[in-house]
């Protein structure tokens, strides 16, 4: 799915194709190197950048482009093994859950609503993957992913510190209506 949209300037938001495998990770290392508080991203491990273009065992990637510079990202971690500590935490390991994460935007092309335009990309798709609940997590200094989060629907459920020490507000939303 090609969305085209035109704030300032028009970007397309898509599926992140391996082609961009190195745009990408400039993507990631320039965001993450020019975080101001270090604690607002929990850091990949080498497996998860190794398992980037898993969609299906790990997490489909949709960008924001413009042009052909890739400007920004988002994450929907599908894996159930991945997300079972998760599931946990918020008292929903009989379902079918999907996180959203990874959400990165370029310095200078923040405030344009990038990243709540990906997230509800990522959230039309955890629907039609027929997944029970999307959850989401976010720094509670970072007012900007938190105002996004719920700004997209999801419910502020409690913060905690994760079992990795990562202090978060934690997040979620019933999408599959069965139950």
């Amino acid at each position: 799915m090609i969305v085209k949209e035109t704030n300032i300037m028009e970007l397309t938001y898509k599926k992140i194709e391996e082609k961009d495998k190195e745009q990408l990770f400039q993507l990631i290392d320039i965001v993450l190197s020019g975080l101001p508080d270090q604690n607002h991203f929990i850091p990949y491990e080498q497996w998860e950048l190794d398992s980037m273009f898993d969609e299906i065992n790990y997490a489909p990637l949709y960008g924001a482009y413009d042009g052909n510079k890739l400007v920004g990202m988002a994450q929907l971690y599908v894996s159930q093994d991945m997300l079972e500590d998760f599931k946990k935490e918020f008292n929903l390991t009989q379902y079918k859950v999907c996180e959203l994460g990874g959400n990165l935007v370029l310095p200078e092309y923040r405030g344009l609503g990038i990243t709540t335009k990906l997230q509800t990309l990522e959230m039309n798709l955890a629907k039609e993957l027929n997944f029970d609940y999307i959850i989401s997590m976010a720094h509670p200094d970072n007012v900007a992913s938190c105002k996004t989060l719920e700004k997209i629907g999801l419910e502020f459920v409690k913060e905690t510190r994760l079992s990795n020490g990562f202090l978060r507000r934690l997040y979620m939303k019933k999408i599959n209506k069965k139950y």
